[in-house]
C-alpha cells in the first residue's frame, strides 16, 4: 500500500527530530537515487518521493518567508529614517 499524506508527515517529522533539514534533504536525495529509482516496490518508491517533496516544499516556503520578513524589515527601517 502506498504511503498516505499523514504517514509521510510523521516520517517527515521524525526525520527532522533527528537531523537538520539540510542533512535530511541529502539523505532523501540519496534514498531517491539509490532506492526509489531502482526498486520495483511502488510503496517504497512513492513513500520516499512523497517525503522528499514535503521536505523540499518546506524549505522553499521557509526561504520565501525569510525573504518576506527581510523585505518588511527594510520597509520599516526606511519608514523610521524619514
Amino acid at each position: 500500500m502506498v504511503t498516505n499524506q499523514s504517514d509521510a508527515l510523521l516520517f517527515f517529522k521524525t526525520l527532522l527530530d533527528w537531523c537538520s533539514p539540510q542533512v535530511a534533504r541529502m539523505m532523501l536525495d540519496d534514498m531517491d537515487f539509490y532506492i526509489a529509482e531502482t526498486t520495483d516496490n511502488e510503496s517504497v518508491k512513492e513513500s520516499i518521493k512523497m517525503v522528499r517533496k514535503l521536505l523540499y516544499s518546506m524549505s522553499e516556503e521557509t526561504k520565501l518567508a525569510e525573504a518576506d520578513l527581510a523585505e518588511m524589515m527594510s520597509e520599516q527601517r526606511g519608514m523610521t529614517k524619514e
